[in-house]
């Protein structure tokens, strides 16, 4: 080797260099769209589903990124993670987007990353807004950017129900939610969207409810498949959530289905015969939709959910709506005895919450309770917004008797009542309504009778604290 010259020895590097390549190159050699191509690890990444394409949608310039750092990528999103942290501190929320984006091309499978900066956009920066409508943007953006998540990680089912819980909770919860809820189906943008939803996030034009349902039967799916797990919840719960996505839509749209109709109602100008016709028409219509929506409830609860086979956390298979027979089959097939299953069952039916939803929505579905709810939500319409408080005292009147017919029909054995043990924000309404028929009888100089329907709730030592709290609520609500 001494005896060669500089630019021999030169050339000898870059011929061994060269050929240090070519196993590199054959083994190495990434894949393309064309089915087995790429190297020897490319075609195991592909075997064993570890690859880009494997696991969602390919950014070809994260490759590019790591590439460039040539082994140094944990180091540089170490470094991105606390930048991030301290533009998030500092409220730089311009400045920690585009660190996030730059962990994204590092990272690309790490859920954490997508989590994070979703929250950060739809909660931390939509809150420094004033403005509805610019929360909204920021919120959408959040939903957005987890949805790109999603599609490079197909296989990561969290995301997914990350997705629907987005659309559940921060649109159908949020302070706003009123507004979020009614922009979801006509985006305030209307220069782009022309009135109807933002596409990206609601294709369809569907409520929230049933978008984030969506999401979470893309979840249960993605679930299914036995190479992929969750980490999040047991699975239980996990898989419940597209049947509770129903009732929370059920639940809402009973309440802004009836308020949207009679506030119509009020904009007509209709003479007095003409309109308590039109409000008995809706109570008819809305009635129907409401029994329907709570109907389809109940039945995906117990037909879809309650018969899904769900492996328990120690107890094997369970299935939630069974009798003995099939419980004695599941028993014999994870090799225990009648009474061990028996014992996980019961577990897991109050982990669930399973037979306090199946009466929900039975309770919910009536006919009886939907019309008690329409009355009670029109006599507080009569109160606030009309102030015809004759009116009002004959809905609410008519709604807190239909109320107590359903109640008593949920009395126990012992002489105790499943509704008021159970159904806490139902009892909860039955009393807002008293406080507002109290106050209605006020304003036109009487006073409550010795007897009067849900008499019993209100005297119970039991909802002592929650009458005090209704009555500093209503007060507020009153301005007063």
């Amino acid at each position: 080797m001494n005896n060669l010259t500089v630019k021999q020895r030169k050339m000898l590097y870059a011929a061994i260099a060269v050929l240090a390549f070519i196993p590199v190159i054959t083994f190495g050699r990434p894949a393309t769209s064309v089915q087995g191509s790429g190297g020897t690890l490319a075609g195991l990444r592909s075997s064993y589903e570890l690859g880009e394409s494997s696991l969602g949608d390919v950014d070809p310039t994260s490759a590019t990124m790591n590439l460039v750092l040539l082994g140094m990528r944990g180091v540089a999103a170490s470094w991105l993670w606390q930048k991030a942290d301290h533009y998030k501190s500092t409220k730089n929320f311009a400045q920690l987007e585009d660190s996030v984006e730059s962990i994204i091309l590092l990272q690309p499978h790490f859920k954490a990353v997508w989590e994070y900066q979703a929250w950060n956009l739809a909660y931390n920066c939509s809150a420094e807004c004033d403005d509805v409508k610019d929360r909204y943007h920021w919120v959408k953006r959040g939903a957005k950017f987890l949805i790109r998540g999603t599609e490079r990680n197909k296989k990561i089912p969290e995301l997914q129900f990350g997705a629907g819980q987005f659309f559940g909770t921060k649109i159908g919860v949020a302070d706003e939610k009123e507004l979020f809820r009614k922009y979801f189906v006509s985006d305030p943008n209307v220069e782009l969207w022309d009135g109807g939803p933002d596409e990206e996030i609601n294709e369809e034009g569907k409520d929230n409810y049933l978008v984030a349902r969506d999401w979470y039967l893309k979840a249960n799916l993605t679930l299914e498949d036995p190479n992929v797990e969750q980490h999040r919840m047991d699975e239980a719960l996990f898989v419940a959530y597209p049947s509770r996505a129903l009732m929370d839509y059920a639940k809402w749209h009973q309440q802004d289905g009836v308020e949207e109709s009679l506030d119509n109602l009020q904009a007509m100008n209709l003479d007095k015969e003409s309109e308590l016709a039109r409000r008995e028409e809706i109570l008819q219509e809305w009635a129907a939709q409401s029994r329907k929506n709570w109907s389809t409830a109940y039945q995906d609860w117990t037909d879809v959910y309650g018969r899904k086979r769900i492996d328990s956390s120690g107890g094997g298979t369970i299935i939630l709506e069974q009798d003995d027979s099939v419980l004695e089959q599941l028993a014999e097939e994870d090799g225990m005895t009648l009474a061990q299953k028996q014992a996980w069952q019961a577990r897991y039916l109050k982990t669930t919450g399973y037979p306090f939803w199946k009466r929900h929505c039975e309770i919910e579905r009536r006919d009886d309770m939907a019309r008690a709810r329409y009355h009670l939500i029109e006599g507080r319409r009569q109160y606030r917004v009309v102030a015809d408080f004759d009116e009002a005292k004959r809905y609410l009147e008519e709604g807190l008797k239909l109320l107590e017919s359903v109640v008593k029909q949920y009395e126990t054995e012992d002489g105790d009542n499943v509704m008021l043990i159970d159904e806490s924000e139902t009892i909860e309404e039955g009393i807002k309504a008293i406080l507002i028929w109290r106050s209605v009888l006020e304003l036109l100089g009487e006073t409550p009778p010795e007897d009067y329907p849900l008499k019993f709730v209100w005297e119970d030592a039991r909802f002592e604290s929650m009458i005090q709290e209704q009555t500093t609520r209503f007060l507020l609500w009153q301005g007063t």
